[in-house]
């Protein structure tokens, strides 16, 4: 009995408009917070609407986007990454003598 394998089963699966789980929570997400930063009421109305407005296309930036073939979220763990690897902090020793 001949059997054949399935060449998509490492690929992973699309819920919704293309995306998969992972970037789906990231729109819920960004659309959840971006209602409460609108709901709230620590700022005027159109500050409040600009400051969703910024976190609800963020979260679909993050969701959707791509540049040169790579997510947005895998690019921007590469760039955190990156510059936590690149960067040294040192503490100055003077600074925490109590003298």
């Amino acid at each position: 009995m001949p059997a054949r394998v399935p060449l998509d089963v490492d690929l992973e699966d699309r819920l919704l408009y293309g995306l998969t789980p992972t970037r789906l929570a990231y729109l819920v997400i960004s659309l959840i917070v971006g209602f409460a930063v609108w709901s709230s009421s620590w700022g005027s109305t159109l500050l409040r609407a600009a400051a969703a407005l910024v976190v609800v296309v963020a979260g679909a930036g993050v969701a959707w986007g791509r540049w040169r073939g790579r997510p947005a979220d895998a690019l921007l763990v590469d760039v955190a990454t990156f510059a936590a690897r690149t960067h040294r902090i040192s503490i100055n020793k003077r600074l925490l003598r109590l003298e």
